[in-house]
């Protein structure tokens, strides 16, 4: 760059992992052009807010992110704020009239040009850019995301996802394989493959799906140790997969199947492709070739048309199926989507009292499974040690930054996988002690 220093820039990542990924390359591609990447947005010359647009909720927090970013460029701290992400894909035309307080509105296809528009908004230029980088890795040292697929060729009717993200495409298997060895390299020990729509991974590329291939080649690389896969839909799970689940000591006993309801009812208006029975169906099965598979799930509630003997029916599920975990969401009318045109809207009173209910349900689901686990031994991933001294960890149902965590009492080591004794639960929290000299493993589950 042609500045004797480097302008520092802040971004700001909201959203769901695959916005993280995306927030990864772009940190990647300005640090690699020239620009120093800063954790403090009153340091930064340039703010960087990495929008959500999904629901209602998410749009807001988005836009309010924005405006405080705004207030620091007014008090001269800030020289400019750019939007990317979901929400300035879907509403760039809007947003440009709309909220002047950010210079720039970028769709997802310009992310890869972000050091070009950080110039831009300083008012520099240079001949050439960089425009492949390893991204910059903004998850703990010892596990990492790898997006596997964008993009959704589904319909249900209340996903706006396929008009930001477009249809289903994959990344070819060579190179997410190399990615991952890359991060293997850097201590990466457990990889979280996410995406849209996994189960139907390489299906555009290789005219079927490629998931249970891409599993063993990533399961083979030598220090990946824990290989966990996000949401899976339900109508399409083979028994291939699940023999993968059962057998191979690297996949995670862990499955992330959002089901969104279970009254026929309801899915049929969801658009979503499979019934009540073949949700139990699957479930049972799973359970049987799985034995002690962890199950998350996540439901909407107050969708349009939803009545209180449906919403009944979703509850007594929940009840008898004991998710792990399970994560409730009040329904988000969306323009563009089916659900935003149909009759039987849910007054707010109502779909608020539902949240509550299902999620007083799965709170205690949780604290009795919990409460189950007190007394035994268990192989923990050590996340980090807070400024109190105390490990922070998970075991093999527990997805980071969504699932519960293990507090851990006696010496252990980040990135490290322990065996400790579970003292104490709570509903999405245990305590658990190591011994004094713990056992350490360089692959879990070994000892």
């Amino acid at each position: 760059m042609s500045q004797s220093k480097k302008h520092k820039v802040h971004l700001v990542n909201l959203g769901c992992p695959k916005n993280l990924v995306d927030s990864e390359k772009m940190s990647g591609l300005l640090q690699g052009n020239g620009y120093e990447l800063t954790a403090d947005p009153h340091q930064a010359d340039v703010v960087v807010v990495n929008t959500c647009g999904f629901i209602g909720p998410a749009k807001e927090e988005s836009i309010q992110a924005i405006l405080e970013v705004h207030r620091l460029k007014e008090e001269g701290r800030v020289r400019a704020v750019i939007a990317t992400g979901c929400l300035a894909q879907r509403y760039q035309q809007e947003l440009q009239i709309e909220l002047p307080e950010a210079d720039q509105i970028l769709p997802l296809a310009e992310e890869v040009n972000i050091a070009a528009h950080v110039d831009r908004a300083l008012g520099t230029s240079r001949t050439t850019y960089i425009h492949s980088t390893p991204r910059l890795q903004l998850t703990p040292r010892h596990w990492a995301y790898l997006r596997i697929s964008d993009g959704c060729d589904h319909q249900c009717a209340f996903c706006a996802i396929p008009a930001i993200r477009g249809k289903h495409h994959s990344e070819p298997v060579e190179q997410l394989v190399e990615e991952a060895r890359r991060l293997a390299g850097q201590g990466v020990r457990e990889l979280v493959l996410i995406s849209q729509d996994s189960v139907r991974y390489g299906a555009d590329l290789y005219g079927q799906a490629q998931l249970v291939p891409l599993m063993e080649e990533l399961g083979a690389i030598e220090s990946i140790e824990w290989l966990r896969l996000m949401y899976t839909y339900p109508a399409f799970w083979t028994e291939e997969m699940i023999a993968l689940f059962a057998g191979h000591p690297r996949v995670c006993a862990y499955i992330d199947m959002p089901l969104q309801h279970i009254s026929d009812p309801v899915l049929r208006r969801m658009k979503r492709a499979t019934t009540r029975q073949k949700t139990l169906d699957l479930l049972d099965h799973l359970r049987q070739r799985i034995p002690g598979v962890g199950l998350r799930s996540s439901f909407i509630v107050g969708f349009p048309g939803e009545s209180e003997e449906q919403f009944e029916e979703l509850l007594e599920f929940v009840a008898q199926t004991r998710f792990d975990y399970a994560t409730a969401f009040i329904y988000s009318p969306e323009e563009g989507t089916a659900a935003h045109e149909l009759d039987g809207e849910v007054v707010v009173e109502v779909k608020a009292e539902r949240y509550r209910r299902l999620t007083e349900v799965q709170e205690r689901i949780s604290g009795e499974l919990n409460h189950g686990l007190v007394g035994t031994r268990q192989i923990v991933l050590v996340d980090e040690c807070t400024p109190e001294g105390q490990y922070l960890g998970r075991m093999e149902r527990d997805a980071p930054e969504i699932d519960g965590q293990v507090l851990i009492e006696g010496p252990a080591e980040v990135g490290q996988f322990v065996q400790v004794e579970i003292t104490g639960a709570a509903p999405y929290e245990l305590s658990a002690r190591t011994p004094q000299r713990p056992n350490v493993w360089g692959v879990a589950g070994d000892g």
